[in-house]
């Protein structure tokens, strides 16, 4: 039985278990640390939106850098301790302290407005003790002159001298920082109910001043942020109002989030395009097919530590509001060490040589063509709805369940389903798919899927029957994936099959993934996970429309690639396999 393995093959199905096993549990876990961390819906889109453009300039880039100087296995070690390292530094931001739009008037009284875009509850809400927000106001030279005559406190007020300064800076303004102090029920302080006015007693500065909010003769109505870390009902407030404020400043958490993203997320495309090219050549021409049963090991490795991660998650966790994340990092370090060991025993295949007069001549040429558009039409489609399944299914099922104790372990097992019963046995028999239908109806299915699967989601409320819905995972992405390499590998020249790799992928996540991350963040946002998840839906049913009117127009015009004088297109069978070929040649791409 050992004696049919083939033991060069064996470090890279390591590889794929290893890489996978390390990067994608904590990937999937990464949109709902960033929302822990207090970026909003749009945030995230963004995010998602930069880092598939970043794999689009850095997989042809290195790839085509890679096939030029024969250095593939030295880049893909090199991109492995990148990607880990980058990843770590994210277990290290702190949590961003929410704060939220409002204004300070005074007008005898004073009274902080919070608004919403959501109602706010009905019920009474009481705050039986005194208790403090803190407040950053911007105020003009003229509101500063009506808070020092008001309240009369040092820290606002200045000296005669520096009034004729002010007078002449009329337009710039000015941040000052203070708390103020409250105690009071507001039931009957809704307005509209969308807003909440807060009757403030008094405002403490760093002087330590104190002062009673009282402006009989100098009113002022001043912008402010508010944050009120310990007042639950309000933080909580503030929280989802932050979520959706326009207004909301970037902070340095969102700077150090989004770079070390953007560098592992480069690492990674990296060592996928080129581990995928070093995959096809070590498989040769005549078993590139099996490629998804290499590819396999990959899900194996996802779906062990996808279940185990989220449980470790909770375990850690238990008893606290925010989850802690930490073990997730240290373990990803760990498997991706273990990965580097395991690449460097990869055997040295020489790469194909690069006999052609220039590459990117050829690579023009063959993008030229009909059915390569198409198929890039094709890829940006799948790339779209697979970005919503990626960055925003956790986030969506934090939405809307009602337990949070177990929930990253419901997602870690939904993270294993997706992989034992998705694609594990979907890479498996993908070859076998792809040589029975072919290339075209196996992308069709993809589509559609994905549009079942979306609509699914949004009918059922329940977070368990979830479990049930991942099994369409494996004719949906489990399919994909390899159909997408596959195809990439039969119209690459010769000498590039990293490059074209590198480009198939780039388009894949930097246009599709990226399109459908942002468009998904926005709606998520404006529409909640119900309404996003039916676009999504009817969406991926247009894309499949079209997909298909763009294949009857290519067969009226008759644009097949060896008609075009494409000699690196065609593929030589044996006698009983080209009459297999001869008859499913209508329904295969190639």
């Amino acid at each position: 039985m050992f004696n049919r393995i083939n033991r060069d093959l064996v470090p890279i199905k390591a590889h794929y278990f290893l890489f996978y096993a390390g990067t994608s549990p904590l990937m999937q876990f990464l949109p709902t640390v960033a929302k822990q961390l207090g970026f909003s819906g749009k945030e995230v889109g963004f995010i998602y939106t930069i880092l598939p453009i970043s794999g689009l300039i850095a997989k042809p880039l290195f790839g085509s850098f890679a096939d030029k100087f024969r250095l593939h296995k030295g880049i893909f070690i090199a991109f492995q301790v990148i990607l880990a390292i980058a990843f770590l530094t994210i277990n290290f931001i702190p949590e961003e302290e929410p704060s939220a739009s409002s204004r300070l008037t005074c007008r005898g009284d004073t009274f902080l407005r919070i608004c919403s875009k959501d109602e706010l509850p009905k019920e009474p809400i009481y705050l039986q003790d005194i208790v403090s927000c803190q407040l950053v106001c911007s105020v003009t030279p003229n509101d500063t002159i009506s808070i020092c005559n008001s309240w009369h406190i040092d820290d606002v007020c200045v000296s005669n001298k520096d009034k004729m300064e002010y007078e002449q800076q009329m337009q710039n303004l000015k941040l000052i920082n203070f708390k103020i102090s409250f105690n009071m029920s507001y039931d009957d302080q809704l307005e509209a109910t969308k807003c909440l006015y807060m009757k403030v007693q008094s405002a403490t500065f760093a002087s330590g001043n104190i002062s009673k909010t009282w402006c009989a003769m100098s009113p002022f109505d001043v912008p402010c942020r508010i944050r009120c870390p310990k007042v639950p009902y309000l933080d909580s407030l503030i929280k989802n109002i932050s979520q959706t404020d326009p207004q909301k400043p970037s902070s340095w958490n969102f700077q150090w989030f989004l770079w070390a993203c953007i560098i592992s997320w480069i690492g990674m495309a990296v060592v996928v395009s080129i581990g995928d090219a070093i995959c096809i050549n070590l498989l040769g021409d005549s078993k590139n097919h099996d490629y998804g049963k290499q590819k396999m090991w990959g899900s194996v490795g996802v779906g062990i530590f996808g279940i185990g991660i989220g449980y470790l998650i909770d375990l850690f966790s238990k008893g606290q509001e925010i989850k802690d994340y930490s073990s997730a990092f240290y373990i990803m370090l760990i498997i991706m060490a273990f990965d580097v060991a395991v690449s460097s025993m990869l055997k040295k295949k020489p790469m194909d040589g690069t006999n052609e007069p220039s590459v990117f001549w050829e690579l023009w040429s063959i993008f030229k063509e009909g059915r390569v558009l198409v198929f890039a039409w094709w890829c940006v489609g799948a790339g779209m709805c697979t970005g919503v399944v990626w960055n925003f299914l956790f986030w969506y099922t934090e939405d809307i369940s009602t337990g949070k104790e177990w929930l990253k372990t419901l997602q870690g097992l939904l993270t294993g389903v997706q992989c034992f019963f998705g694609e594990m046995p979907f890479n498996f028999i993908s070859g076998n798919i792809l040589r029975k239908i072919g290339h075209i109806n196996v992308m069709s299915l993809v589509l559609l899927i994905y549009s079942i699967r979306f609509m699914a989601y949004s009918i059922f409320a329940n977070v368990w029957v979830f479990l049930v819905l991942e099994l369409l995972h494996g004719p949906s992405f489990g399919l994909c994936w390899p159909t997408m390499v596959s195809y990439g590998d039969k119209v690459s020249p010769s000498g590039t099959k990293a490059t074209i790799q590198g480009l198939v992928g780039a388009i894949f996540e930097g246009i599709g993934v990226s399109a459908g991350s942002l468009l998904c963040g926005y709606l998520m946002d404006k529409y909640k996970g119900i309404i996003t998840f039916r676009v999504f839906s009817v969406g991926a049913l247009i894309w499949l429309s079209s997909f298909w009117i763009l294949q009857l127009l290519l067969r009226k015009t008759k644009a097949y690639p060896l008609q075009q004088g494409h000699t690196h297109l065609a593929s030589y069978a044996l006698d009983d396999d080209a009459i297999i070929m001869t008859m499913s040649q209508e329904m295969q791409t190639y």
